[in-house]
Parts: structure tokens; sequence; C-alpha cells
């Protein structure tokens, strides 16, 4: 029987995220299947109620295996970019076909994007708890243009920290973005888990 690794991403079953998930790859996307993973489609959806443009390259950062790819493409997105921490996750992202280019960087570095590279970010599932830290979020938000669209997610366990809702809120507050989609809905279902989901435009 194969090894479940949910547990581990939320428990701190490993120091290394990156050997967690180099573990994980080749049975990620059926555990996550099996727990009706559904974070992607809904962010997926939202952006596809607001961006007319579905043509637009779209860069999915922690792309990981390419479900949230695959999702985006699903609802009519045609130029995707994935960009993740993980080569084994990035070598099963390929077979799917889904991207234009596929990049694998160390997370000690700087994001290998330049500002306004990309008109739309995406980060699902990936920041928060078991994954990327919160200044991820800073880091992807600063590589936008003006009018660029963030959309992201944090499920039940990343919510716990009032830290990662009060970076959205100071994000707003401070007048760096406006917010065009906001929903709590299932994340993991089969797991008991939910998650917020966001589209935020950058001012």
């Amino acid at each position: 029987m194969a090894k479940s690794y949910l547990n581990d991403v939320y428990d701190g079953g490993t120091n290394d995220s990156r050997e967690l998930y180099a573990s994980w790859a080749s049975t990620y996307d059926n555990e996550v299947q099996k727990n009706g993973y559904v974070t992607p489609e809904r962010v997926a959806k939202a952006l596809k109620d607001i961006v007319t443009n579905q043509s637009e390259v779209i860069l999915d950062y922690g792309c990981g295996t390419g479900l949230s790819g695959f999702a985006l493409q699903a609802v009519g997105f045609t130029n995707i970019d994935g960009l993740d921490v993980s080569q084994e996750m990035v070598s099963l992202a390929e077979e799917k076909s889904i991207y234009k280019k596929l990049t694998v960087f160390d997370p000690s570095t700087k994001i290998p994007v330049h500002a306004d590279q990309y008109k739309i970010i995406t980060a699902i599932g990936v920041i928060g708890a078991g994954a990327a830290p919160l200044e991820v979020f800073d880091n992807l938000f600063s590589l936008l243009p003006p009018s660029g669209l963030f959309g992201f997610s944090f499920n039940d366990h990343t919510l716990s920290d009032p830290n990662y809702e009060g970076k959205v809120k100071q994000c707003l507050s401070s007048g760096q973005a406006i917010i065009l989609h906001k929903s709590y809905g299932n994340h993991l279902p089969k797991a008991n888990l939910k998650s917020n989901i966001y589209i935020l435009k950058k001012l």
C-alpha cells in the first residue's frame, strides 16, 4: 500500500519540504484526487469569470505535477508556464503537456521571473502550512504589473495562523490591491479540509 503524505505535510513530517515532495511525487495526484482536491478548479473558474483574454500568459507558481495547470487549461486558458522547486514533481507535469514552459528553481534563490513578465500569477495550494512561507506572497505580488491578477488559496491549516489572512488585509488596506474574488469552500473534502480562494488585482 502506498504511503500517505498528507499528514506529513501538515504535521511537519520532514524538515525539508523539497525532500517530502520529491518522495511524494509519484503518488501525489492519486492521493489528493482520492481526497477530492478541488481548489485548483475553484481558482480556475474564478479567474475565468474575471479574465476576458484567455490567451494571456499565466505563471502557475508551485505547479507541482500540473493539477493546477490542468484546471486552468480545462476552463480555457491556453498559455500557461509552470514554476516549481521539485524536479520530481515537474517531471510528472511535463508528461501532461499543459505548460508552454516549465522551470525548476532553488527556493533559497530569487524567483527566476522578472517584474511585469506575467499579468496573471497563481499560487494554488502553495503558500502556507507544509509548503511555501508567507514571504512568497510578497515576492510574487511584487512581480505583477499594475492591474495584474494574483490568484491563490489558503487551506484550513494555513487559515489557523492569523498572519496569512492578515497579509491579505494589509495588502488591501494599504491600497496595494483590491479583491475581486474571495470564497470559502472545499479543498480536500474527504480529508475534511476547506480553503479560501482569492483573486487580487494589483493597483
